[in-house]
């Protein structure tokens, strides 16, 4: 019975420290699987499903060593029964030390299967861990190349957004000078348009106005000639009348004759003076309807220009006249007619515009006295 019990616990002693040893292990190799990710929860998971192969060849030996220790019993107890006492303490002392042999060979070896097993479990684990170690390390470099990566691309990309901001910057800066252009340009042929108008405005109205005074100067031409010519009848009349009463002297006869041809001769006159007054008449009829002919030409004319022209004329009427004028046109007027009645042999306070008022004097013609 003592060998049975010494047998008993060192199988219990063999299978605690088998568990303990397990164990230990165990926990050195789930500790290095705590080193990984998101893994955790799944390690424990299989470790505590799965079952240690020390652990079962342990439990194994101690089932086996208690067989067989529970067969000697019996093969030593049917030998009690069978040979007596002296036989069966011999047998007994045999089998307890061949059990107490085969236990503690056993017993050995377990421990150097622990032991083997301990090695080889600190060698995994060292290795597992240097393996983690370079995961984490080849994790780390390849979460800094991730990060130099879109860096890189982070500052790519913030250059061509940079690019792309000045490159709409210049078009926009290139459309606005080249709209500024376009407007200068445009503004520029306004200018030319409006200056080359004024141009043409001013030389239509210098023509004009050189017009007007080629007509003028022509109308006091034609006006000095008739008055020449009036002046050079009154007195060819004159001289002719006196050579008449000259003539009367030596006849009365002739006198009356003469008398007779010098009524004649100032009838004459008077008809070539009703004739030069007629024809000065028709000839300002004439100029009337040239002018009105003039006026409705200018009025169906359909020239911008003079358009324009005729509308500044329209609203310097509608705005009065040169009555309500400036006082620089009134001066500049003024000094056109100053300027005109000098050339024309007239005073500066002379009105040149008013027609000229002609007196014909009778010439004083000595009587005679046909008795001397």
């Amino acid at each position: 019975m003592s060998g049975m019990a010494q047998i008993c616990r060192a199988s219990q002693k063999i299978l605690r420290h088998g568990y303990i040893s397990a164990y230990g292990q165990r926990t050195m190799f789930t500790s290095a699987s705590r080193l990984g990710d998101n893994k955790k929860g799944q390690d424990m998971a299989s470790m505590a499903s799965k079952v240690d192969p020390r652990d079962a060849a342990a439990k194994k030996a101690a089932e086996e060593a208690t067989n067989k220790a529970l067969a000697a019993k019996k093969a030593r107890d049917a030998s009690e029964k069978s040979s007596g006492g002296a036989k069966k303490a011999a047998e007994d002392l045999a089998a307890k030390k061949a059990a107490e042999q085969a236990a503690a060979k056993k017993v050995e070896d377990q421990a150097a299967a622990i032991k083997a097993g301990e090695k080889a479990a600190a060698k995994k684990a060292s290795e597992q861990a240097a393996a983690k170690k370079a995961e984490e390390a080849a994790a780390k470099q390849a979460a800094e190349k991730a990060a130099a990566k879109r860096a890189a691309e982070k500052e790519t990309a913030k250059k061509a957004a940079e690019e792309s901001a000045a490159k709409k910057a210049a078009a926009k800066k290139a459309a606005d000078k080249k709209a500024t252009e376009v407007a200068a340009a445009k503004k520029a042929e306004e200018e030319a348009a409006a200056k080359k108008a004024a141009e043409e405005v001013a030389a239509k109205k210098a023509a004009e106005q050189a017009a007007a005074k080629k007509a003028t100067d022509e109308a006091a031409a034609k006006k000095a000639l008739e008055q020449a010519a009036a002046k050079k009848a009154a007195e060819e009349a004159a001289a002719k009348k006196a050579a008449e009463e000259a003539a009367t002297k030596k006849a009365k006869e002739e006198a009356a004759a003469e008398k007779a041809a010098a009524i004649k001769a100032s009838e004459e006159a008077a008809s070539r003076k009703a004739a030069d007054e007629a024809a000065a008449k028709m000839a300002a009829e004439e100029a009337i309807a040239l002018k009105a002919a003039e006026e409705e030409a200018i009025k169906n004319m359909k020239d911008p220009i003079q358009s324009l022209f005729l509308s500044s004329i329209k609203s310097l009427e509608s705005s009065g006249g040169l009555e309500d004028a400036s006082p620089e046109v009134k001066a500049e007027l003024q000094a056109n007619l100053d300027r005109l009645a000098k050339q024309f042999g007239g005073s500066a306070a002379e009105d040149m515009t008013a027609f000229p008022s002609i007196q014909f004097e009778e010439p004083e013609i000595e009587p005679i006295n046909i008795s001397q």
